[in-house]
């Protein structure tokens, strides 16, 4: 009996061993190399693109998958945004994807968003639709000019320039037609009164942050600019003229200040002058506050002051010692002018 147990466990034992090694079927699917799948770019970079693209997958759909870029809109042409660089992990490897998309190729994102295929080594693909966030300076935009009444006389006519300075001791402030008279026949300071001012944003450093743009300084509808030539003799352009005539260039390197470029100067090179923007208040310059009705682009000079101080003449503080001047205006829209290129072009 107890032979007949151990055969019966034998065979039973032997029967298990043989259908444990009998391939059993599995309800999973087929595993596949990663690296023959792989369909996800590492960079994209268009035109006029600030920062790094920010490449996302869609985990609940591998066949998709989104790019947002930051671009600068100000005379690019959303219809043909040239690929810059499009690029993958392993570039030099056999199982590299392909884009339908590559450098120099475009992409119209008329509409605000475009898409491309990534396609896989074995055939699978991912459609990326690229999307975009407009990238803005606060300059950016129309400025018109704010008239005032006269500082030192009410009666004055109206302008939107103000004047500081004087020797030590004997500072004064007004406005450029508080002593009107000493102005030329035929032209006077306040012929830029009306003009609009157009600055646009053409390029920026992503490292740094500083911006870069054009500016284009229109005659306004009589057609003219200010020339500042006081009593007719004395040539204070120099000083006064806070944004060239016609067009310009400006930059912001970071600290708050405008620095103001010849439009010929597309390097940014030579600066001609410094310019700062003081939001509406009072400001206090040495011996005298200066009051902004909404904002001012303001040029400051430097000394010595030590020009005509034996007397009380209106040059004391008009030509001789020019410590800060004002152009008072206000922000009309945050676009630059719609033809601004156009004006570029002139």
């Amino acid at each position: 009996m107890k032979k007949n147990l151990r055969h019966l466990f034998l065979a039973v034992a032997a029967s298990l061993a043989f259908s444990s090694c009998e391939e059993q079927p599995r309800n999973t699917e087929e595993l596949i190399d990663p690296w023959l799948r792989e369909r996800t770019p590492v960079n994209l970079r268009l035109e006029s693109q600030i920062g790094a693209a920010v490449i996302t997958d869609n985990w609940r759909n591998d066949a998709e998958g989104s790019i947002v870029v930051s671009l600068i809109t100000g005379g690019l042409d959303l219809s043909a945004v040239k690929v810059v660089a499009l690029d993958f992990e392993y570039p030099d490897s056999e199982f590299c994807p392909v884009a339908s998309i590559a450098p120099g190729s475009t992409l119209d994102l008329s509409d605000g968003k475009a898409d491309f295929t990534v396609t896989a080594y074995n055939g699978e693909t991912r459609t990326y639709t690229v999307s975009y966030s407009q990238f803005k300076d606060p300059l950016e935009g129309t400025y018109s000019f704010t008239q005032i009444g006269g500082l030192l006389d009410s009666s004055a006519p109206m302008s939107a320039f103000i004047i500081h300075g004087g020797w030590d001791d004997a500072e004064v402030r007004s406005t450029v037609m508080d002593k009107w008279w000493h102005w030329g026949d035929g032209y006077m300071p306040t012929d830029e009164d009306d003009n609009l001012l157009s600055f646009r944003l053409e390029e920026a450093d992503a490292e740094t942050g500083a911006t870069f743009g054009t500016l284009v300084n229109t005659p306004g509808p009589d057609g003219k600019y200010a020339n500042y030539m006081f009593q007719n003799s004395n040539d204070v352009n120099g000083k006064y003229r806070i944004f060239p005539t016609g067009k310009s260039r400006w930059a912001k390197p970071g600290d708050g200040s405008i620095v103001v470029y010849a439009y010929e100067d597309e390097e940014y090179a030579e600066p001609l002058w410094t310019v700062n923007l003081y939001e509406a208040g009072d400001h206090s310059f040495s011996a005298v506050t200066v009051t902004v009705p909404d904002l001012a682009f303001g040029r400051s000079h430097e000394g010595p002051f030590d020009n005509i101080d034996w007397n009380w003449p209106d040059s004391r503080w008009f030509t001789d010692n020019v410590r800060n001047t004002f152009w008072l205006v206000h922000k009309d829209t945050d676009a630059p002018l719609a033809n601004h290129s156009d004006l570029l072009a002139q």
